[in-house]
């Protein structure tokens, strides 16, 4: 007769262990979202691996800087920065906006003041590593010619 509560004591002290064990609804370590910036560059395509959004106050006007870049142990180099006049979602273009580009030869481009140029922001959450999105196109110059951006797609983690 003991045998039989010890056994049925041992049961349920197993199910009761096994209930309480960890679940497998994911990984208890917080996850960092994947960026992508990814771009038509004349005839190249760009793919930005470092993909992040930073709120700025440059003197008195409040920005939001988008920073592409590949990482350091890539053989590809240059990086692409867009800065946007104020920190929400909508259509920049324009004076609202001002992008400097450098190509893996290390000369540095300009946006210029076409009318067709914008990046559009469809989602900024602000919250850390929250996921901002949207999409790109402009055209940039410099003293090495004048490269299009087009069909952009921006896929950034907002740090803050």
């Amino acid at each position: 007769m003991k045998k039989g509560h010890l056994s049925k004591s041992l049961i349920s002290l197993c199910l009761a262990v096994l209930a309480c064990g960890k679940s497998n609804n994911g990984p208890s370590v917080p996850v960092t979202p994947t960026s992508a910036i990814a771009v038509t560059a004349n005839d190249s395509l760009l793919n930005y691996s470092i993909n992040e959004v930073y709120l700025q106050d440059v003197n008195t006007t409040h920005t939001t800087l988008i920073s592409a870049q590949y990482p350091d142990t890539s053989s590809k180099k240059g990086s692409l920065g867009i800065r946007l006049l104020g920190d929400t979602t909508g259509r920049f273009s324009r004076d609202s906006l001002l992008v400097t580009y450098t190509d893996g030869k290390g000369n540095v481009y300009y946006n210029t003041k076409d009318t067709t140029g914008f990046v559009l922001i469809d989602k900024f959450p602000k919250t850390y590593n929250g996921v901002v999105s949207g999409s790109f196109s402009f055209v940039v110059s410099g003293s090495a010619g004048s490269v299009k951006f087009a069909n952009g797609s921006i896929v950034a983690i907002y740090q803050k």
